[in-house]
C-alpha cells in the first residue's frame, strides 16, 4: 500500500451531536500539511476520522482507493500511524519500551525484533532528543519529555503516511521548533505524507508546503500557506482582524493581530 488518503462525503460526530459533516478531502502524497482552525471546529475530529479511531456516521475514508473500514487493522498500521492529542501510556513503563512498541506493527509470528526494528527506535529517540531518557519511566518525564517521547515512537512505527494531533502541546517555543523542523526534515528527506493539526498559525505557514483551514466541521480553504493565509482568512476562520505580512526571516505569511 502506498498510503493515499482521501474523505468522500465524511461525516463524524459524537452521540447526538455532529462535528463533521459531508466533508471531501485529499491528503496531497509527499507533502507535510498542517490542519488549522478555531477550537471546537473539528480539526481533531477530522483526524481521528482519517485514523479509523472514530467510525463515520456518513461517507468514508479511503486509503489507497480502499475503504478504510475494509482494511485489517495490521496491514492500515503499517502505512498508517497516529499520534493522538492525549495518549495514555501502560503504567511503569520505560521511554525505550514505549518507543519501541511503535514497531509491533512490523512484527507478527515469525517476525522477531531484528536491527531494522533497533535502527528504526535508535533513530526515532535521536531525531527527538530523547536517546538519554531511554530508561526513565514515562511518569517521571516532564509534559514536554513526554511528548517528545511520543512522537519518537510514532516515528519509530516507520509509516508512509504520519497523522500528529497538536504535537506541539506541552512543548516551549524553542522544542515546538524543533519538532516542526524535524517534520519538515523527514518530509524532505523521505516523502513521507504528513498532517499535524497546529494551533499556532505562523509556525504552520513557516515549516508546512499545504494548510487546511477548517470553521463549523468543514474546510474553508486550502492550498499553499502564501496562497491562503490572508487577513480575510484569519478573521472568517478565528474572528481575528489581522494583517498579514512577510516573515522577516523566512518570507512566509505572518499573521500580526490588530487587537
Amino acid at each position: 500500500m502506498t498510503g493515499r488518503l482521501r474523505a468522500e462525503r465524511l461525516s463524524l460526530g459524537y452521540e447526538d451531536r455532529v462535528v463533521v459533516e459531508a466533508l471531501d478531502l485529499d491528503i496531497l502524497d509527499g507533502r507535510l500539511t498542517a490542519i488549522v482552525g478555531a477550537n471546537a471546529c473539528g480539526k481533531s475530529t477530522l483526524l481521528r476520522g482519517l485514523a479509523r479511531l472514530l467510525k463515520p456516521r456518513a461517507g468514508q475514508v479511503l486509503l489507497d482507493d480502499r475503504s478504510l473500514t475494509e482494511v485489517a487493522t495490521r496491514e492500515v498500521s503499517k502505512v498508517l500511524g497516529m499520534l493522538p492529542q492525549t495518549p495514555v501510556a501502560p503504567d511503569g513503563i520505560t521511554v525505550g519500551d514505549l518507543v519501541s512498541r511503535g514497531r509491533h506493527p512490523h512484527q507478527g509470528w515469525f517476525r522477531r525484533w531484528n536491527d531494522a526494528d533497533e535502527k528504526a527506535v535508535t533513530e526515532a529517540l535521536a531525531a527527538t532528543g530523547t536517546s538519554d531518557l531511554v530508561n526513565r519511566p514515562i511518569h517521571q518525564l516532564s509534559g514536554g519529555q513526554r511528548q517528545r517521547v511520543w512522537v519518537a515512537m510514532a516515528l519509530a512505527q516507520d509509516t508512509e503516511l504520519l497523522l500528529l494531533d497538536e504535537p506541539t502541546t506541552f512543548l516551549d517555543i524553542s522544542h515546538q521548533v524543533d519538532l516542526l523542523r524535524l517534520l519538515r526534515d523527514l518530509n524532505a528527506q523521505t516523502s513521507k505524507t504528513i498532517v499535524v493539526v497546529l494551533h499556532d498559525l505562523n509556525l504552520a505557514c513557516r515549516y508546512v508546503q499545504h494548510v487546511i483551514a477548517m470553521a463549523d466541521g468543514r474546510v474553508v480553504t486550502e492550498g499553499p500557506p502564501a496562497e491562503v493565509v490572508t487577513p480575510e482568512l484569519v478573521e472568517k476562520v478565528f474572528g481575528l482582524p489581522c494583517v498579514v505580512v512577510p516573515d522577516p526571516v523566512a518570507g512566509t505569511p505572518m499573521v500580526v493581530p490588530l487587537v
